[in-house]
């Protein structure tokens, strides 16, 4: 048998070259990493607008019916217009995606809704604040269609992290809006430029945006697919699921959000304190929408988290339906935390259901589509009942019903199911 030698010297020449080795994939965990945080406050500086522009609105609602004498269903349609328009134009965002690049998309529905909340100056004439709440409409439309895509082409390891993160400030926006446009009004000594100065968070969204080399468009990502009607996953039984999903969360959202703040209101608060009512309640989604996600993704029984926030969500809405008392405030962190928790973790599944990027798109379009379209009505049809004499607890009572409709869409929410 041969013997076998060893030669030392090689050895010793080699071990250089695997420590060098060693730092370059140390220095690149720090750079991904550094760049994966850059990525994530960057787009927490785009989603944090992406609620204000309608929170904002209902605290002031006594004033805007003062300046144009609406009925209550009148004052629904300004939160029922942009959300018409964020289903719509679900179907568009990927068309106008491929035409300019998902860098210039966003940018642009940054750019719109500046306008749309500078406006708001002159926002004591109807059409005014008509053509607003519609701007603010395309804008948010334009930006959220793309997040779970930018998510999942960006940071395809972080993707519950990422959308509780984005999901946690676009909550933060909301409570933002309904907390502080109130005070700002008075602080101001006018409502219309309590309600622009949401404009200026729009505006450093779109600078940062802009100045952020990592978010640009990656050739090797390729362009976003079609997302006509024919091209999303109607035949797929998870993708209507998750869609009904969020569809009947987004319709108590968006009853809410229209809703939750005039109805303490007219049981005696003053609107500042129903304000920060609306802040407490966004502020929990806020908490819920950072945490959730994450904790998800590691349950085995997360079908079962679900089923027990929609639970214990529903639960929630009869003591706020008919408490007046200050304690209700616990409530409305309850219901605001299971409410913004469950949104916040079927969100991350548009992009975990999703084959690819392009699967993504389509699903994101095919969701958004279905569930904004429908939301919208929840507010027009709440002040409709308003009108006619419904009561505060009534209405409530209805909404708790409602939710409870959702325990059907949990059941084929499975982990590792994929989308095409």
């Amino acid at each position: 048998m041969p013997a076998i030698t060893i030669d030392r010297r090689a050895d010793i020449r080699v071990l250089p070259h695997i420590a060098s080795l060693e730092d370059h994939n140390l220095a690149m965990t720090s750079t991904e990493r550094h760049r994966t945080w850059v990525v994530l406050t960057t787009l927490t500086m785009v989603a944090v607008n992406l609620r204000a522009a309608l929170s904002s609105i209902p605290t002031v609602e006594t004033e805007i019916q003062a300046a144009t004498g609406w009925s209550n269903a009148a004052i629904g349609t300004l939160t029922t217009i942009p959300v018409v328009c964020m289903g719509i134009l679900a179907l568009a965002v990927p068309r106008v995606a491929r035409g300019i690049g998902r860098r210039r998309t966003v940018a642009l529905a940054l750019a719109v809704l500046v306008v749309a909340m500078g406006s708001r100056l002159a926002a004591q004439v109807p059409i005014v604040l008509t053509i607003s709440v519609l701007l603010a409409g395309v804008g948010i439309a334009l930006a959220m269609g793309l997040v779970p895509t930018v998510v999942r082409a960006q940071v395809p390891d972080r993707v519950g992290l990422a959308t509780g993160i984005w999901t946690g400030a676009m909550m933060t926006g909301a409570a933002l809006g309904g907390a502080l446009t109130v005070p700002l009004a008075k602080w101001l000594g006018s409502w219309q430029m309590a309600l622009a100065v949401w404009a200026i968070p729009a505006l450093a969204g779109l600078i940062v945006w802009l100045a952020v080399e990592g978010l640009r468009d990656n050739p090797s990502v390729g362009a976003p697919p079609s997302a006509s009607l024919r091209d999303m996953p109607w035949r797929s039984r998870p993708a209507w699921a998750l869609t009904a999903f969020l569809t009947i969360n987004s319709i108590v959202f968006y009853t809410l959000l229209a809703w939750l703040a005039p109805s303490f209101v007219d049981r005696g608060w003053t609107q500042e304190d129903a304000g920060f009512l609306f802040g407490v309640f966004t502020i929990s989604q806020v908490a819920a929408a950072l945490v959730m996600p994450s904790i998800a993704e590691r349950m085995r029984a997360r079908r079962t988290l679900f089923a027990a926030f929609i639970v214990v969500c529903s639960l929630s809405l009869i003591p706020v339906s008919a408490s007046t008392a200050s304690s209700v405030t616990v409530w409305v962190v309850i219901l605001g935390f299971t409410l913004g928790g469950a949104f916040a973790m079927s969100l991350a599944l548009l992009s975990e259901f999703a084959h690819d990027t392009h699967a993504s798109t389509r699903l994101t379009a095919m969701a958004f589509f279905v569930t904004y379209v429908l939301a919208s009505v929840g507010p027009i049809v709440a002040g409709s009942l308003l009108d006619i004499g419904i009561s505060w607890q009534t209405l409530y009572l209805g909404i708790a019903v409602v939710l409870l409709t959702q325990l059907l869409t949990v059941i084929p929410l499975r982990r590792g199911t994929r989308i095409q």
